[in-house]
């Protein structure tokens, strides 16, 4: 056939949170700064485009979207990448969910710090008054 099936990142990143991390819809959402409705709506999408791929053999490009790229992502070391004939499931999951928390602790640290300059800010102090 020849014919590729576009998927957006948005859609691959709702895939991935939700059927590779197995995190809450809900959660999945605030991770990607996006409503309950417009993350459902990439997933449901994301997962036909999948789906059609997949029974009718069809090749994936993945393209487009609205996206930011994190800053200061880790970069996986050449000793953290999987070597095919050494990777069992388990230990993907678990390389995965390190890396997970990895980027997790330094949003965290990111929202902690800004939340911490607004907390400073004399504007936050005269409103709570």
């Amino acid at each position: 056939m020849g014919e590729d099936v576009k998927i957006t990142l948005e859609e691959l990143e709702a895939i991935r949170l939700v059927d590779l991390l197995e995190l809450q819809q809900q959660e999945a959402a605030l991770y990607m700064g996006v409503s309950r409705k417009a993350f459902w709506n990439d997933l449901r999408s994301g997962r036909k485009k999948v789906a059609s791929a997949l029974v009718y053999g069809l090749g994936m490009r993945i393209e487009g979207g609205s996206y930011l790229l994190r800053e200061n992502a880790p970069n996986p070391s050449p000793s953290q990448e999987a070597k095919p004939d050494e990777t069992a499931p388990r230990d993907d999951q678990v390389r995965l969910l390190e890396r997970e928390m990895l980027v997790i602790e330094e949003r965290l640290s990111s929202i902690r710090s800004r939340m911490q300059a607004l907390k400073e800010s004399k504007d936050y102090e005269r409103n709570r008054v």
